[in-house]
């Protein structure tokens, strides 16, 4: 079983983020995680093999509130033995007090958002630190934490191979085990789409963003931590666990608002909004604002999309099992294989790894 757990606040709105984050709502915090708290004590108690806290910005809130949170998740959920507790930072919004808090009730893995180890950078980027306080967070986690993950991102403008790299080396510098590795996407909604329409942000270069990956790739790979999946390198044994449960199609709890939950072949979505969710929960409503039924079509769509995002690729037996008959895609996958973009074995279908730059055009190839 997996559970992930949404906290919807940030210090600032970054300028490329769409993710169900908000900004300058502190005044709903207390209200927030009372009302995660009671939807929590709805859902299974567990055992839970994975738990995910994520954001937003999970370390936004303060010490003494992320300690209520976290003790009353304890005194809820049952944690497997062995299990992978991750919670989400910021090095803009955290301390020594907080990741001692985490560390004090049972998170063992923190995923530090860094994007960047360049003032210039963040500066574009507009998050709330600078380099200076990126390394000083790092620093402070690694004396926490057996488990570190950090975010990084590539293909801004004007970024060189050599300052992605040097990125990568800092922060395996400090014993980083897991490092996710994310193209810049400038997505609708947010302040970098309204930029680029209007002309003040420059089109992203494909043949410097595939150079970039490339580069990324290697090196890490040759640090020890070769990819398990299009974005996330990891040495042995560090692979995110949770992140993997959603990837090969497990089925997994969540609460918070705009968390999304997947069991038994029905899919539900809570209010994005927070006041909302937590005016729902406060009246004893499930706070859903969508739910769905995963169609057999569907399910096997997802799991040619999201088993071609890992290393290991798709199992054919999953495919059978799914109903995709293999007359259907084994002559595409062929094709594919002649010109370098796929890999075939018996038992799997894998993208190559010189073909990671296309792999949205070879998937689509391979749909059902």
């Amino acid at each position: 079983m997996h559970l992930y757990l949404h906290i919807p606040y940030c210090v600032s709105k970054c300028p490329y983020c769409d993710f169900n984050s908000h900004a300058g709502r502190e005044h709903e915090f207390a209200a927030y995680i009372e009302a995660l708290l009671t939807e929590v004590r709805r859902l299974p108690p567990g055992p839970y093999d994975t738990l995910f806290i994520g954001g937003g910005t999970p370390t936004v809130l303060p010490p003494a509130l992320l300690a209520q949170l976290l003790a009353g998740l304890r005194a809820h959920l049952q944690l497997s033995p062995g299990y992978e507790w991750t919670c989400e930072a910021n090095p803009g919004s955290s301390d020594a007090e907080r990741f001692a808090v985490l560390a004090d009730y049972g998170v063992n893995r923190l995923s530090l958002g860094v994007q960047s180890f360049h003032d210039r950078h963040l500066r574009f980027l507009g998050r709330a630190h600078d380099a200076a306080g990126a390394q000083a967070a790092l620093a402070s986690a690694q004396r926490r934490f057996a488990h570190l993950n950090v975010d990084l991102m590539y293909g801004l403008p004007g970024q060189s191979v050599e300052e992605a790299l040097a990125d990568a080396r800092t922060a395996l510098a400090f014993g980083v085990g897991h490092l996710a590795a994310y193209h810049l996407a400038i997505e609708p909604g947010t302040e970098f789409h309204a930029r680029q329409r209007r002309g003040q942000l420059p089109e992203l270069d494909p043949e410097r963003s595939r150079e970039l990956m490339r580069c990324l790739a290697e090196f890490l790979t040759a640090q020890g931590l070769p990819p398990y999946e299009t974005s996330n390198y990891a040495r042995p044994g560090e692979a995110c666990r949770h992140n993997l449960a959603y990837w090969r199609q497990r089925d997994w709890q969540a609460a918070g608002a705009g968390a999304v939950s997947c069991v038994q072949g029905q899919r539900w979505t809570r209010l994005r909004q927070p006041a909302a969710y937590i005016a729902a929960i406060r009246r004893g409503a499930d706070a859903i604002g969508h739910r769905e039924r995963i169609d057999a079509r569907t399910r096997l769509r997802e799991a040619w999309m999201l088993g071609l995002r890992l290393t290991e690729g798709v199992a054919r037996a999953r495919l059978r099992a799914l109903g995709d008959d293999e007359q259907r895609w084994l002559p595409i996958a062929r094709s594919l294989a002649e010109v370098g973009l796929i890999e075939l074995d018996a038992e799997r279908v894998r993208l190559a790894p010189q073909a990671r730059y296309a792999q949205d055009e070879v998937t689509v190839r391979l749909l059902p």
